[in-house]
């Protein structure tokens, strides 16, 4: 009769646990990855609007526009832009929600850009 190595964990056992943690470590990774997407999309976001919205003679509204359109292609909801023009400077701040595997209270991101008025001497 042949001897079996009683030590240590059976196959199956291991399988158990090692399948659930690569998938946590996966899905990790993903959620990771999205939320970073999320904030530089967030923040390019920002940075046009600023850029677009202190050209000479720009139209008011066209950096909420601009940002708006750059955080639906990146995938983005519910944006919320606030463009404030000041004395020589635009402040634009832009939030939306990133679309994440598990919601843990961090799907959504805030960035702000500045940017100085154009002018014409």
């Amino acid at each position: 009769m042949r001897n079996r190595d009683e030590r240590g964990l059976s196959d199956s056992v291991q399988w158990a646990v090692l399948v659930p943690l690569t998938m946590l470590l996966l899905l990790g990774a993903l959620q990771v990855g999205m939320l970073w997407h999320g904030r530089n999309t967030v923040h390019h976001a920002a940075a046009a609007a600023a850029e677009v919205e202190s050209a000479y003679l720009a139209a008011p509204g066209t950096g909420h526009q601009s940002a708006v359109r750059i955080a639906a292609a990146g995938g983005l909801t519910d944006v919320a832009v606030s463009v404030t023009r000041g004395s020589g400077r635009v402040d634009v701040e832009v939030s939306a929600t990133v679309p994440v595997l598990i919601d843990l209270g961090m799907g959504r991101v805030t960035q702000r850009a500045t940017s100085p008025i154009e002018a014409v001497l």
